[in-house]
């Protein structure tokens, strides 16, 4: 639950300045924690009923006067997930512990921003400063609402600032009347509500400029940009650093304001053991300890009596030893762990994660070597950074101002099905399709997308886990936008070799909602199965878009999509590990005058 703060400024008194400026906190709605890792993470604007916040920087997640037990207690820890981000450990976002309205809640702060409102009335514009906190809603003229300004200014480093009325309407100059901050009045010209009809009017110097042309990217040009990150306590801690880059003009709600950069690892064996964890969670502790005084320890710790002493210490080797060899290991390697535990023929039964194989499908034996059921398992995903105006996964912006040896994460439970491909079908498609790709890979080189492992197999294998996503969601009882996916892809293009060629397709929850058992029943049903896979196809074989779409090319964010859009592959975003990106849906069904495209001809 947000609670935007008011920061205090010193600024020089004036005419306009209603009531003096104040820090109280104001409780302005709540959010889920999910939430807090994905779509409102930290940097992100978010829309209540009487406040438009940002959410703070993380800087104080980890502080608790009151209740150092509190923040251990949300303390997450993935060895998997700490080699791909670094982190050394991650930590849930607080939630309000009491429904009791006089006690006060461990919720996570935002700032009111932007900062300026607007007066659909009288069209006078107003800073957050100059209200009175308990009447910040209302018009000081005319007693109307007030609305947060909808046009924000931001750069590609993530910078963002309210954009300069008193600037634009004086084309980049200071007022003739000498006011350092002159009202300014928005209205829309012969009452039209479009945007192009905006006017801005100074009631000083009486000056008008339209906005007619503020979404141009020379707009700004002249505009530096303020290097300003509002989610931090002080926005302008890193002004110094200085940057080069254009500001531009964006609606608030836009989609390009906020990207979330996040990154998730399955919790597999040996890590979803309870005695791993443990002993992960308490390292700094047990491993200055007598090796004999060990497992004793971890017993206490998990008040579990029936741990033998092998166990407890086979699992503290393998903590050791994965704490000494992390610097060695790389994202790809936190991959090839899961597919090889996902890959295994044998049950896995290890506490937090259990999986099986199943029977596939006659008709699909000669695409797929093996269906996995996952009948449990647990997910963390961590919320690293943000990006805006473009999605760059390779230097998103900053979540606190103070460096944290931590990321905000949640941990996740569900179910899911695992499909590994025929690699020597993959390998002979791969072949036969290389050159189709070649304009995909050129757009990808062009942008700071943060993908590395493009293959032509990978767009096979993501574009198959959209369609199967699609299909499986009117069956199972999940909707689309919960169910998500996990492609295991690795190809070398010399040796034309296929180390790993897998799906995941999995739902998690922070609570048990997705525990019923909808996917794991699928997957035992041979013949559900093998009628889903049919209907997929079926289904992916044509589009209300075609011809156009199946012949395109160039679709979706920066033509990174061939024959992709929403009517036949593109799922929720939550759903998708590549933002809708990498898809081709002629890689499966093939095209009229070219059916051998399709893996599945």
């Amino acid at each position: 639950m947000p609670r935007p703060s008011f920061r205090k400024k010193s600024e020089p008194k004036t005419d306009t300045v209603i009531s003096k400026f104040t820090s109280e906190k104001i409780s302005v709605g709540s959010i889920r924690k999910t939430q807090l890792i994905t779509t409102f993470g930290v940097g992100a604007m978010v829309d209540f009923k009487d406040d438009t916040v940002m959410i703070a920087s993380t800087d104080d997640w980890d502080y608790n006067p009151n209740d150092h037990e509190e923040v251990e207690k949300r303390q997450l820890f993935n060895e998997n997930l700490s080699v791909i981000t670094g982190a050394e450990y991650f930590l849930m976002p607080r939630t309000t512990q009491s429904v009791n309205s006089f006690s006060k809640g461990k919720d996570v702060p935002s700032y009111i921003f932007p900062e300026k409102l607007h007066c659909s009335r009288c069209g006078n514009i107003y800073h957050i400063n100059e209200l009175d906190i308990r009447q910040r809603h209302k018009c000081p003229k005319c007693k109307n609402d007030l609305t947060a300004s909808r046009f924000v200014v931001m750069c590609r480093n993530g910078h963002i600032d309210d954009f300069p009325y008193e600037w634009w309407v004086h084309n980049g100059k200071p007022c003739p009347s000498g006011k350092t901050a002159p009202r300014i009045r928005m209205a829309n010209v012969y009452n039209r509500t479009d945007i192009d009809s905006l006017m801005l009017e100074c009631t000083e110097c009486h000056a008008k400029r339209g906005m007619v042309q503020v979404f141009s990217s020379k707009a700004l040009a002249s505009y530096p940009c303020t290097c300003k990150y509002p989610h931090f306590k002080n926005p302008d801690a890193r002004v110094s650093f200085g940057c080069r880059e254009t500001m531009v003009t964006r609606l608030r709600t836009a989609s390009g304001v906020y990207f979330p950069v996040t990154r998730s690892a399955l919790l597999i064996p040996p890590w979803s053991m309870a005695a791993v964890n443990c002993i992960k969670k308490n390292y700094d502790f047990i491993s200055n300890m007598d090796e004999s005084r060990i497992p004793s320890a971890v017993r206490g710790y998990l008040h579990d009596e029936e741990l033998t002493d092998e166990e407890i210490l086979r699992s503290y080797s393998a903590v050791k030893t994965a704490m000494c060899e992390r610097g060695n290991r790389t994202e790809r390697s936190v991959c090839e762990d899961e597919y090889a535990v996902l890959s295994k023929e044998e049950n896995a039964d290890t506490g937090r994660f259990s999986s099986y194989t199943v029977s596939v499908p006659e008709k699909y034996r000669k695409y797929f070597e093996q269906v996995a059921v996952v009948d449990r398992l647990s997910v963390t995903q961590a919320l690293i950074g943000f990006s805006r105006l473009v999605r760059d996964e390779a230097d998103p912006a900053p979540l606190s101002q103070y460096p944290k040896k931590w990321y905000p994460a949640v941990e996740l439970t569900g179910e899911g099905i695992f499909i590994r491909f025929n690699k020597e079908k993959v390998i002979f498609w791969t072949k036969a399709n290389r050159s189709r790709y070649k304009r995909m890979r050129k757009a990808l080189k062009e942008i700071r997308f943060g993908f590395d492992d493009f293959s032509e197999t990978y767009v096979l294998l993501h574009t198959f886990a959209h369609l199967f996503i699609r299909e499986i969601s009117n069956i199972c009882g999940y909707s689309a936008a919960s169910i998500r996916e996990k492609i295991y892809c690795e190809t070398d293009d010399i040796s034309d070799e296929v180390k790993m060629c897998g799906v995941l397709v999995y739902v998690s929850s922070s609570d048990s909602d997705c525990s019923l058992g909808g996917l794991v029943s699928i997957a035992h049903n041979e013949e559900v199965l093998e009628s889903i896979l049919d209907s997929m196809l079926e289904r992916a074989s044509w589009c209300s878009g075609d011809p156009l779409c199946i012949t395109s090319k160039k679709q979706g964010y920066r033509n990174l999509n061939y024959s992709a859009c929403h009517d036949c592959t593109l799922l929720p975003e939550t759903s998708c590990e590549r933002f809708n990106c990498f898809l081709d849906r002629a890689s499966i069904v093939g095209m009229t005058d070219n059916p051998d495209l399709g893996f599945f001809k």
